[in-house]
């Protein structure tokens, strides 16, 4: 062990010299994807950035400026070039009559000329983006109506600045298409395991980072999230087969559904007068999540590739561009066709991999640890890691067909991670013995058993300084190691967290009012019911009945249950309340009370003791809970 030189050098130059490994057979200097990405440019973002209320801004691609220089040691050089790319931004011609606006924000809203107006396709994350990229658009073509918006999925960097581009007055929206089914999750997807999913995508984004060499500097499918207001407009056509075609303003649609792959209600289309194929999410110029870390349920490797594999062959033959709602697009039917065959190919492979390396006996862990790259990856850029990675796709895959448990009996009831850290220190010896090992672990450059050796040291005691301090320092390394941009953004903020403890900042744009009014009365009472507090309720047996804006549900809780019948009336409930929904929302956030609902409008008959027992049942989530400590 060297005792010399302090561990963060050690650690530098372990990370230089790792990084130099991981590239050694990229093609680096070949400078296609720059071209494609800069390709059609004719128009720039708007100098200083796209402001947010409160003197927030929203957006600045000039946050990212540092990507101009050579890549630092603190950043993995393949994830460099990626970054670099996704900066590339501004409005983009695509083909005749079609465009794109890129690194606005996340994802890209993509612009089709119609008979009468503008078509517009996913229009970005938030209501500032949006508006700003539709009046870039105006400024360079020329001002336009939006006659027509299509949503090709669930996800909220998709929709969720649709009221920049349609504005607040429901009788001036255009006609709103989307999936089937697209209501079913848009809203539910993220409401009853929603608060644990956004603290995690806090952690998968980097939102309390900031751009830097040292902090954010990619998502893979683009920079970040942008930091305005959320909006949504409910759609009003639906897509429910493969093949249907639409005329929408002149312009034909065949759609092709995709649902089950990256998004649960998601379909691709193709323009049959324009040859361009738009493959929504699906295809990214990067290989993409089969489980996003910010967790989501598990997305289906084989049906994606099929996926893939049928829009080649219905539309392969005639696309002469193809274009995603991140990224940049491909140009010619061969390359088009190679394009497709290859993003088919990392899915098939992942999961045929998995599950050969599965039926050979072996676990997640050792799948992840097994699975190598296929040959021609070192060469094919847009199917590389930058977003979901081999290996947490691996464990993804085999959690699609087998679930979390291994199969092994030590696993069938594991220790909680307070209890496995205290037996693991005192196994080994105590604390003070465990940091010698790890420290030894990153002189050799073991980073993973080293995190894993001071994680249980953390979690057997939270007092513990030096074990804090070390794992910030391999997290950090960990994360400057990564060709992930969100994992890279996982292991900065885990570092962090574990220096400077867990800072609540105001959330960028909030909860998405729009989209939750639109909740089902099933939906809302399924979420309210998972914050019951089984201590709270132990013993009790009652029962509510509820008019929500014209709508009943019966609401029983025993057993330490709680459990909701719709369309329906208990003749023995407890107490009968009739009520609006905002006011229900505004009753359980404590921004109302009883008495202040019942002043306006809502009324309660019977025991309204029951109500306020009721209510006092619930648990309420905080945001910002520990992730790196107890």
């Amino acid at each position: 062990m060297n005792q010399q030189k302090p561990l963060e050098t050690v650690l530098q130059a372990h990370t230089l010299a790792f990084n130099k490994r991981s590239i050694a057979s990229l093609p680096l200097n070949n400078k296609d994807d720059f071209i494609a990405a800069s390709t059609g440019h004719i128009a720039s973002l708007p100098e200083g950035g796209i402001s947010a209320p409160g003197g927030r801004m929203a957006w600045d691609i000039s946050d990212f400026d540092f990507l101009d220089a050579d890549c630092p040691e603190t950043a993995n050089p393949s994830l460099w070039r990626m970054a670099q790319l996704n900066k590339i931004s501004g409005l983009f011609e695509v083909a005749p009559d079609v465009w794109q606006a890129r690194a606005c924000d996340y994802a890209n809203m993509s612009v089709i000329k119609g008979d009468t107006g503008w078509i517009l396709v996913d229009p970005l994350m938030a209501q500032e983006t949006s508006a700003a990229a539709l009046k870039m658009v105006n400024d360079t073509l020329g001002a336009r109506p939006v006659s027509a918006i299509i949503v090709t999925h669930t996800h909220p960097d998709h929709f969720g600045g649709i009221k920049g581009v349609t504005g607040d007055a429901p009788e001036h929206y255009p006609p709103i298409y989307a999936p089937a089914e697209f209501m079913a999750y848009a809203a539910s997807e993220g409401v009853l395991g929603g608060n644990h999913t956004s603290r995690r995508a806090i952690y998968q984004f980097g939102i309390t980072l900031g751009a830097s060499e040292t902090g954010v500097i990619d998502g893979g499918i683009g920079k970040t999230v942008a930091k305005g207001r959320r909006t949504f407009v409910e759609p009003t056509n639906y897509v429910h087969r493969t093949g249907e075609e639409v005329v929408i303003d002149g312009v034909r649609f065949i759609f092709q559904m995709a649902s089950g792959t990256e998004a649960p209600a998601e379909f691709t289309f193709y323009l049959p007068d324009h040859k361009v194929l738009c493959m929504a999410e699906v295809c990214t110029q990067t290989m993409h999540n089969i489980l996003p870390p910010r967790g989501a349920q598990v997305r289906d490797a084989l049906l994606w590739a099929r996926t893939i594999d049928e829009a080649l062959h219905l539309f392969g033959s005639d696309t002469e561009v193809l274009m995603n709602c991140h990224n940049w697009p491909v140009w010619g039917r061969e390359p088009v066709q190679l394009y497709m065959e290859e993003q088919r190919d990392i899915y098939k492979y992942i999961h045929d991999q998995t599950l050969r390396l599965a039926n050979l006996g072996h676990t997640p862990d050792e799948i992840a640890d097994l699975i190598v790259e296929p040959d021609w990856l070192s060469e094919k850029f847009h199917a590389r890691g930058y977003y979901g990675t081999l290996a947490f796709n691996a464990r993804a895959v085999y959690q699609h067909y087998y679930g979390f448990f291994d199969g092994r009996p030590v696993n069938l009831d594991p220790l909680p991670p307070v209890q496995l850290g205290q037996h693991i220190i005192d196994a080994i010896g105590g604390a003070a013995k465990a940091v010698e090992h790890a420290r030894t672990a990153i002189e050799k450059d073991q980073l993973q058993w080293a995190a894993t050796l001071l994680n249980h040291i953390i979690f057997s005691d939270t007092d513990h300084p030096q074990a804090r301090a070390l794992l910030a320092q391999v997290y950090r390394h960990q994360g400057y190691r990564s060709e992930s941009g969100i994992m890279r953004n996982i292991y900065l903020t885990g570092a962090k967290e574990l220096e400077e403890g867990v800072t609540a900042l105001p959330m960028a744009g909030g909860r998405n009012q729009d989209l939750a009014a639109t909740l089902g009365l099933a939906d809302w009472f399924d979420a309210y019911a998972v914050r019951l507090n089984p201590d709270r309720a132990r013993g009790l047996d009652l029962t509510l009945n509820f008019t929500v804006g014209g709508k009943t549900a019966s609401v029983s809780v025993i057993r330490q249950t709680e459990f909701t019948r719709c369309d329906f009336q208990s003749a023995s409930a407890d107490v009968s309340v009739t009520i609006t929904q905002a006011q229900l929302e505004a009753l359980i956030s404590g921004r109302s009370s009883i008495d202040d609902v019942q002043q306006n409008g809502a009324a309660v008959a019977g025991k309204r003791d029951v109500l306020t027992t009721w209510l006092d049942l619930h648990d309420t989530f905080e945001l910002w809970f520990n992730v790196v400590t107890p």
